[in-house]
């Protein structure tokens, strides 16, 4: 048996066939490590389990040909294989790529068969020929696919849960349309004309053509309302920091107000011990206006700032041990976003608490080969959690919860972690990020 024998055979051709064209869309994926002892190790199993499949098919076959259609459907199941374990995806994902390179290769496969009819009248090729057809053309119209179509939507956002329906709906529209070449194409007696050679495979064209379509549709639909989160996100937060802002504003002008008559009533004082008691008061009552944090981070001082003043007002015992030299690498915006949220949350809990217990202490400091911030707040009725984040008791459950989700992202975004649990009464937000920190 020659090469051109042993390319030729239904269990190698067109397993590869697949990957080949699945690999248009596992382009910048994220790989596993040893990729490349995994791919080869994991394709060869491919063709060996192709092999199996097609001598048990042929076993049970007998004159029927519905069995042959799930032939090319267990190919397409066992290509799973490399790519779930060469490549680091879900098993969303993992049907999306496969319903991908599907389409893809049968859309080359309507297109080589139409164009074969057209130009020489017979789908019969041999030799360096077929191997052309088989292997390199699919390279090409793989390579064209990831040009007009992967490539432009590789900034989309991912799939969701909810996608598995439309994934499921695409891989049972690819099926059909190869089903259907089955019928037309398979029986070796089969005649050629241009229902089978023209009409049948235009129509599988068009059908995975549609499936291609739906896959990227539904990518640029999650991208649409991922934005539309980040927006609904972003006024939330707005209007928490015009509240937060209000709240500091009307400290301060009825701290300026008491101020106006406690001045009054010293100009009208004569006894010097009533005047020096009362000038102690007035003293104590213009400190909390020196509450000044020298952290080595000003954005982290700035919110330090305004926040003590919340503190003084509603008697909540504030501690601070924080290196604001280590989180300098973050961007402004998100020191603000990140801490900015995480006092607001945890001067929200520990209003909930009696005066003498409300305590809240910031530590950020070096642990490890990580900088570590930690908040913890004094935290008396336990939340419940879920995916790591606490479910808020409010009524108006839409936007809430979108501060903690925020401080999540910010760390994911410096390629850190964020933890929060209840522990010894407490309430502890934990946020790890890596010390060589580079956005990516």
């Amino acid at each position: 048996m020659d090469i051109y024998s042993i390319l030729n055979l239904n269990f190698i051709h067109f397993p590869v066939e697949l990957l080949i064209c699945e690999a248009a869309f596992l382009a910048k994926k994220p790989r596993r490590e040893h990729f490349i002892p995994r791919m080869t190790g994991t394709m060869l199993i491919t063709i060996a389990l192709s092999g199996l499949w097609m001598n048990f098919i042929d076993y049970i076959s007998g004159e029927s040909l519905i069995p042959y259609v799930f032939l090319y459907l267990g190919y397409a199941v066992i290509t799973v294989l490399p790519i779930f374990i060469s490549y680091d995806l879900s098993i969303l994902e993992t049907v999306f790529v496969i319903a991908g390179g599907y389409a893809t290769q049968h859309m080359c496969y309507a297109l080589l068969r139409i164009l074969l009819y057209i130009t020489r009248q017979s789908l019969e090729v041999e030799g360096v020929l077929r191997i052309l057809t088989q292997y390199f053309l699919y390279i090409l119209w793989a390579w064209l696919i990831y040009l007009l179509l992967v490539k432009k939507n590789q900034d989309k956002d991912g799939l969701r849960s909810e996608d598995i329906r439309i994934a499921i709906f695409a891989l049972v529209l690819a099926v059909a349309a190869v089903g259907l070449s089955v019928f037309y194409s398979y029986p070796q007696n089969a005649p050629v004309n241009i229902y089978t050679a023209v009409l049948c495979p235009a129509y599988g064209f068009l059908c995975c053509m549609l499936v291609l379509s739906m896959e990227y549709y539904v990518l640029r639909e999650n991208r649409m309302k991922k934005e539309q989160e980040i927006m609904e996100q972003l006024l939330q937060m707005a209007n928490a920091q015009q509240k937060s802002s209000k709240e500091t504003i009307d400290i301060i002008n009825i701290k300026c107000h008491d101020l106006k008559h406690q001045l009054k009533t010293f100009a009208k004082m004569e006894d010097r011990r009533d005047r020096t008691e009362y000038m102690k008061e007035v003293q104590q009552a213009v400190s909390i206006y020196d509450a000044i944090f020298h952290t080595g981070c000003e954005a982290l001082d700035y919110i330090l700032r305004e926040k003590s003043l919340i503190f003084n007002e509603y008697k909540v015992a504030f501690s601070c041990m924080a290196d604001g030299t280590l989180i300098n690498f973050m961007h402004p915006a998100d020191i603000y976003s990140l801490m900015g949220n995480a006092l607001d949350n945890a001067i929200e809990r520990v209003l909930q608490e009696k005066e003498e217990e409300r305590s809240i202490s910031l530590h950020i400091k070096k642990h490890q080969d990580m900088f570590l911030i930690r908040l913890e707040n004094r935290c008396g009725i336990v939340p419940e959690f879920q995916d790591g984040l606490p479910v808020t008791g409010k009524k108006d459950k839409r936007y809430h919860g979108f501060g903690v989700k925020s401080i999540r992202y910010i760390a994911e975004k410096y390629h850190g972690e964020m933890f929060m649990n209840v522990r010894d009464g407490k309430f502890i937000l934990n946020v790890l990020l890596p010390e060589n920190n580079q956005l990516s």
